[in-house]
């Protein structure tokens, strides 16, 4: 009978999370498997992607709606954290609303 209860035990602290764009260390997700001299543009290129996503993510992080953005921070905070992962989880998100809502 308690574990019913969890989920609204927890919701608080999800909404709480959400309020703000999550701090990502993106570097290792970035540096992941490069060993080349010649992988530092790619790590380059891996670094402007996130911060571009980071920054987009932080002039609209309000309009996606709460429970979306705890459910993807802690997807894209997964791992190797990435913020072009939050972003698109996000993006997916909102799409998969606009479909489901079918105004008639």
């Amino acid at each position: 009978m308690a574990m019913p209860i969890l989920p609204l035990l927890l919701l608080p602290l999800a909404m709480a999370v959400s309020d703000t764009l999550p701090a990502f260390n993106v570097e290792p997700s970035c540096r992941g498997g490069l060993t080349n001299p010649g992988d530092n543009l790619r790590y380059q290129q891996c670094l402007n992607e996130e911060n571009a996503a980071k920054a987009t993510l932080a002039a609209g992080w309000a309009k996606y709606p709460a429970p979306d953005r705890a459910n993807c921070a802690t997807l894209a905070g997964m791992g190797t954290p990435s913020y072009v992962e939050l972003l698109t989880c996000l993006q997916m998100d909102a799409e998969l609303r606009k479909l489901k809502y079918k105004p008639k």
